[in-house]
């Protein structure tokens, strides 16, 4: 198969660009970094999601006009291990999921959802006991998240990304995937690292460059061993 890695670049950090440059794969895949498509003054219409979802849908041209099989999302603060590739294409499914946490709002929530629904969804964490015992497995999945994410072709050939109301794109492709039937798992041995700057003391939600509110850089774990009551996660100061 041939694979796309893409990866829309808003910031560099150097240890999640040496990860995706260390993924392992005995076939060929090509590596994008897109920069570019800020918001300019005067725009009032466009969002930052909106950026976004136009670098994927350019990454969905990419793969449908240059024959690629699949296409692996890994966001530009993301830490992925070396088997990341080939786990996620082992899975199966129409669409695999790499494990992560979210960065913001002072809360780490794993990325793996087992319920999505038009504005709510739940996390498998959200019941420590049986993400616990789900861990290093391939589970079924609803979404979310293009942190580390292997797309397949059919699936891009069936609809371009879109924007969703006030979510990114992975909420749009994980609720169109629902409707097509197409399969959706997440393999919670790909454990991925979260840069960030976020100040966790922060509840605005958005995005510290905006907002200026960082804090000290570090990197947030999935992890099923912490003690610390709802906490599956650990973090990693740099």
């Amino acid at each position: 198969m041939r694979i796309l890695v893409y990866t829309p670049m808003l910031r560099l950090y150097g240890r999640a660009l040496q990860s995706i440059l260390r993924l392992e794969y005995p076939g060929r895949f090509d590596i994008t970094l897109c920069k570019g498509g800020n918001i300019q003054p005067g725009d009032d219409k466009r969002t930052g999601f909106d950026v976004v979802t136009e670098k994927y849908n350019h990454a969905r041209d990419l793969v449908l006009t240059g024959m690629y099989d699949a296409m692996l999302a890994v966001e530009d603060d993301m830490i992925v291990p070396p088997d990341a590739l080939t786990r996620l294409l082992a899975t199966g499914a129409d669409v695999a999921y790499g494990l992560y946490c979210w960065r913001n709002m002072g809360f780490h929530k794993w990325s793996a959802y087992t319920e999505l629904a038009d504005v709510s969804g739940t996390s498998l964490d959200t019941d420590p006991e049986a993400a616990k015992a789900a861990w290093g497995q391939v589970i079924d999945v609803q979404g979310i998240g293009m942190g580390c994410t292997l797309i397949h072709r059919h699936v891009l050939e069936t609809f371009p990304f879109r924007t969703h109301k006030h979510a990114c794109c992975d909420w749009g492709l994980a609720l169109d995937c629902q409707a097509e039937g197409f399969s959706q798992k997440c393999d919670l041995g790909v454990v991925c690292g979260h840069m960030t700057t976020h100040n966790p003391s922060s509840r605005a939600g958005g995005i510290p460059w905006v907002l200026g509110v960082e804090g000290p850089p570090r990197i947030i774990w999935p992890d099923p061993d912490e003690e610390g009551v709802g906490k599956l996660y650990r973090v990693e100061h740099l």
